[in-house]
């Protein structure tokens, strides 16, 4: 034992070699005190090896602060992140427009979102405790791409509402040669993402000159539309969780908004594009066209439309009220003659790619847009929902229309004060 002890003199805790008569004297406790210290030994031994590390332990350590320091680094950004910016789940996109149009803006700032949906105060993400919301889905008059938010006809509403005191946002989905059937695919979309209290439908132009002359019904068209990707689940849990994910997604995507900037936010570019498109229209001349065959009506895809966006709102507790489209059309118009007009109207023969297309008269158009207004009438009716129809209230001039079916800002005033009487007993209900 003794022996033992003289080969770790200089680690004994009580000053070395003349402390070994302790242990002669005190055999029995000699065991006890050996296992005391041995680790009295080692913890010198420790600290030891910390004072004088060799280099395999200083290779470890650095090991380790590397490994350490890119969690520390990510979780010093993700705490600065919510802190100080909090990057929304969903950033809207941006675009700067200047063109030089009658009755409208000059300059407009389109905000929109991946599905093309414009909100009134940025109103995206999610939804705030005692708010109603309000989804406006239509054609090219909804999505209004000439108009700040505040100068479309869903934004005046919105306004509207709100200084009656109805705590509403708004939202709005458009898009020109679609139609209600293609829209009912995006809906579901939206009500699944927004959460809208309640559903505007404004549809019949687009349905009406859409469709090719040489129609076939599809029954199952109405149901089996296919909307835009969603994120996968997995992705969309950690673009919830985490702000690096977010900031790491828009700086990818960073580039398209300038893209799309600098293709169409030069100056007058929709000026142009509508003129070029002015002078194709007018070089077609106008034809009288027939009326459709029943057995092969677009007209019952219609109403199928409205079906499927009905059940759609009832899914997702919304209210639903339908609206007919304002048109500039009528038989009394003649659309070619009107030089700051661009009337384009072509319907295709066929539904084949290379079919020609053909310009209805304007009465054909009114006509077509009667008929199916008084079918939607007919199906609201029975299905107890409001319904107005806004063809023909709008005065029919180039003071309220741009064009066939955009509105000028003052058309945009007009068809608001039309549609509030419908609309707001619909949010008061809501309200409870």
């Amino acid at each position: 034992m003794v022996n033992k002890l003289r080969a770790h003199d200089s680690f004994l805790p009580w000053g070395g070699k003349e402390n070994l008569t302790v242990f002669r004297s005190a055999r029995p406790f000699v065991r006890a005190d050996r296992g005391w210290n041995l680790a009295k030994v080692r913890g010198c031994a420790f600290l030891h090896a910390v004072r004088h590390p060799t280099p395999t332990d200083v290779s470890s350590k650095l090991l380790r602060r590397l490994l350490l320091a890119p969690v520390v680094l990510f979780l010093i950004l993700e705490l600065g992140l919510w802190i100080f910016v909090r990057i929304p789940l969903e950033p809207l996109k941006r675009l700067d427009l200047s063109n030089d149009l009658p009755g409208l803006k000059p300059e407009v700032r389109l905000v929109f979102d991946r599905n093309l949906t414009r909100y009134l105060d940025d109103a995206a993400g999610k939804k705030p405790p005692g708010t109603i919301r309000i989804l406006c889905l239509g054609g090219s008059a909804t999505f209004a791409r000439l108009q700040n938010a505040e100068d479309t006809w869903w934004g005046r509403l919105g306004r509207q509402l709100q200084s009656q005191g109805h705590p509403v946002q708004v939202a709005a989905w458009g898009q020109d040669r679609t139609g209600i059937v293609a829209s009912t695919a995006v809906a579901a979309v939206l009500m699944d993402e927004w959460q809208p209290d309640v559903v505007i439908g404004n549809f019949g132009f687009d349905d009406v000159v859409g469709q090719p002359l040489e129609y076939t019904y599809q029954p199952e068209k109405a149901r089996g539309m296919q909307g835009p990707a969603r994120t996968a689940g997995w992705k969309l849990a950690i673009l919830k969780a985490s702000q690096t994910a977010r900031l790491s997604r828009w700086w990818a995507r960073r580039n398209e908004a300038s893209l799309i900037q600098n293709e169409i936010g030069r100056r007058d570019h929709w000026k142009n594009q509508f003129n070029q498109m002015r002078k194709k229209v007018n070089e077609t001349a106008v034809q009288p066209l027939p009326a459709r065959d029943p057995r092969q009506d677009p007209m019952v895809e219609f109403i199928d439309g409205w079906r499927v966006l009905r059940d759609l709102c009832n899914q997702h507790g919304a209210a639903l009220v339908m609206t007919g489209e304002a048109s500039l059309h009528d038989s009394t118009n003649n659309l070619s003659q009107q030089e700051n007009l661009m009337a384009f109207v072509p319907l295709k023969a066929d539904p084949g790619p290379d079919a020609k297309y053909v310009r209805p008269e304007p009465a054909w158009v009114e006509r077509e847009m009667a008929r199916y207004a008084e079918a939607a009438e007919s199906f609201a009716s029975s299905a107890g929902l409001p319904w107005v129809n806004l063809n023909g209230r709008v005065p029919r001039d180039l003071d309220h229309f741009f064009n066939d079916v955009i509105l000028t800002d003052a058309g945009s005033a007009a068809l608001t004060k039309e549609v509030l009487p419908v609309v707001e007993p619909v949010v008061q209900a809501r309200r409870g």
